[in-house]
């Protein structure tokens, strides 16, 4: 072999071995660039995510309004959970994996603290605000106009031991009615009322309730008036339904009186910061920096009851909350006594100028110089508002 050709055979073969070795290590690097792709996408996915347990498709509804207004990819993502509500709610934020809040009806959560259902259920967790009420709706079936009538007889509370349940059954003794309590999910309660198998169906929903609504005309079901009677007067809101709201159940031109039941999104409360809580911080400070979003026209009028400054009665509000909340007081504060200043200042100004156009006023300039009755400085000042008016006009 001449030399000439041995080089050649030698670079041959030092080029396959060199393409062999990278092609080596390109078949290593794709399973790990393959794994790093996963890894961002799974962290991605999880980025933000904040779980917050409801009950109903209304109530999914409302919470699905709120991820659409605040989700950013790969930094906030809300999911609605859909439970039982009530206590089960509850009981699923403190000890459910994964879910950081919930909306809790604020009865519900009266109830717990007086009964010490979890211990010290205040110190396991936070309310971050009220939302929006959710009306009383009591549907009954034909031939029955009056709550008082359905006394003796089937009504349907919904599940034994829901919120819903116990709130029936308080509503009912505070307006001093006994009847049958039964127990069927929402749907199934109005369909027994609609063949007569039951008198009655007691349902919790903001109104105007989708599945209200989707009964049909000439049903003989109607919107019972539930007083606000008792207890009730202080424990609940009144509201009414009206026949805009349910046109197949409430006669034209008229409304029913009921009550409502106000929502409160609450939170878990951790002993120590971490990944969790930061997730619940953050959408804490998105929810609320966008309140004025989720209140726009196309979007679902009950957002126009929710009150981020109000409080409830002997709960504490969670941290980021309450410093979002002591900022915004501050600042209105503050505005408040901008408006008031400059409003002063302008007065003064005006007053100023009024004292300077009478200078030439010899019998007014007298009245001045001299010591003033309480009546001569009443008649002065309704002149000073006489003028005001004339200039502003012009």
């Amino acid at each position: 072999m001449t030399c000439a050709k041995f080089r050649r055979t030698a670079l041959t073969r030092s080029f396959v071995a060199l393409v062999a070795v990278c092609f080596a290590f390109l078949s290593l690097g794709l399973p790990a660039q393959g794994q790093q792709i996963l890894e961002k996408a799974r962290r991605d996915s999880n980025a933000g995510t904040v779980r917050i347990m409801t009950s109903g498709v209304e109530g999914a509804r409302m919470i699905d309004e709120i991820a659409f207004t605040v989700n950013e990819p790969g930094k906030m993502r809300v999911l609605p959970m859909i439970g039982d509500g009530g206590v089960q709610n509850v009981n699923d934020i403190l000890f459910l994996r994964g879910i950081d809040m919930g909306v809790v009806h604020h009865d519900t959560l009266a109830l717990l603290r007086k009964e010490k259902t979890y211990g010290q259920i205040e110190k396991q967790l936070r309310f971050i605000t009220k939302l929006f009420d959710e009306e009383i709706h009591l549907i009954s079936g034909s031939g029955i106009t009056d709550i008082t009538q359905l006394s003796g007889r089937k009504v349907n509370f919904g599940k034994a031991g829901s919120g819903t349940f116990a709130r029936a059954a308080r509503i009912f003794n505070a307006v001093g009615v006994e009847v049958v309590p039964v127990n069927f999910d929402p749907t199934q309660g109005l369909e027994k009322v609609a063949t007569g198998e039951i008198a009655a169906a007691f349902y919790v929903a903001a109104k105007p309730s989708p599945i209200l609504q989707q009964i049909a005309a000439g049903s003989g079901l109607r919107v019972l008036s539930i007083p606000a009677v008792g207890e009730l007067e202080t424990a609940y809101r009144k509201s009414t339904l009206s026949q805009s709201d349910y046109p197949n159940l409430i006669s034209d031109s008229k409304s029913v009186d009921t009550i409502a039941v106000e929502s409160v999104l609450v939170g878990y409360l951790w002993s120590s910061p971490n990944e969790r809580s930061g997730k619940i911080a953050n959408f804490v400070t998105a929810f609320f920096e966008r309140i004025g979003e989720i209140q726009k026209p196309y979007r679902s009028a009950k957002w126009q009851e929710i009150d981020v400054l109000a409080d409830v009665p002997g709960w504490r509000r969670l941290q980021i909350a309450q410093d979002w909340v002591s900022t915004r007081f501050a600042e209105k504060r503050r505005q408040d006594e901008l408006l008031v200043a400059s409003s002063t200042d302008a007065l003064e100004q005006q007053f100023t100028t009024f004292l300077a156009t009478i200078e030439k006023n010899d019998s007014l300039q007298q009245v001045l110089q001299e010591p003033q009755s309480d009546e001569k400085m009443e008649d002065l000042f309704r002149d000073f508002l006489q003028w005001r008016n004339t200039v502003n006009q012009q």
